[in-house]
């Protein structure tokens, strides 16, 4: 009886101290973060990860599925340029993150071959598939829209949108459209990353 004291002793103690970093992390987050949305998403390497992992580095973020044909390798492109074009000093500051807009077709499996097609450095780079109600809500945090398209390829029409995250979670940049100048996001990136 004594040692089940002790075990409920310890799992409350164990509770209050995880419960106390849960509200140190949100505490510190600004109302604008998008780190404040309870979601879990499972990652390329078919790995749970809570958004609020991302904390603490500069995010470059857009909303891409792997079949695209469209304006998703382009946005591709646009992102590569832009990683090649960050100052050697911000570039261990700054990852870049592709949410899936397709998270049935696009499993963990294929997200991994994506990236792997791609020459996408896991260092750097992260492919999120997540549950479709978490995915709605992460777009309109970011104010990107989409809907399946009804042709026989199940193409999806999105937004075409790169946006920078700072450290905390906030929207500090985006550039929108594919006609944007890369050269101000990488100014911008260049910003947020030395605040």
């Amino acid at each position: 009886m004594n040692m089940n004291m002790n075990i409920i002793k310890i799992i409350a103690i164990l509770l209050l101290q995880y419960c106390a970093c849960l509200s140190v992390a949100a505490a510190e987050l600004p109302d604008e973060s998008i780190y404040y949305i309870e979601s879990d998403w499972i990652n390329h390497n078919n790995e749970n990860v809570n958004i609020t992992s991302l904390q603490g580095k500069v995010q470059v973020v857009a909303f891409v599925y792997t079949y695209c044909e469209h304006s998703c390798p382009i946005i591709l492109a646009k992102l590569k340029y832009i990683e090649n074009n960050i100052s050697p000093e911000d570039k261990d500051k700054v990852n870049f993150l592709l949410i899936s807009l397709d998270p049935e077709r696009d499993t963990p499996a294929i997200l991994n071959d994506y990236m792997k097609e791609k020459e996408l450095n896991e260092e750097h780079w992260q492919m999120f598939n997540g549950d479709p109600d978490d995915v709605l809500e992460l777009a309109a945090l970011f104010g990107v829209r989409y809907k399946p398209m009804n042709n026989t390829e199940k193409d999806i029409a999105h937004s075409n949108m790169i946006s920078i995250l700072d450290k905390a979670g906030r929207i500090h940049y985006q550039m929108k459209g594919l006609d944007a100048s890369l050269e101000q996001v990488v100014v911008e990136i260049s910003k947020t990353a030395q605040k």
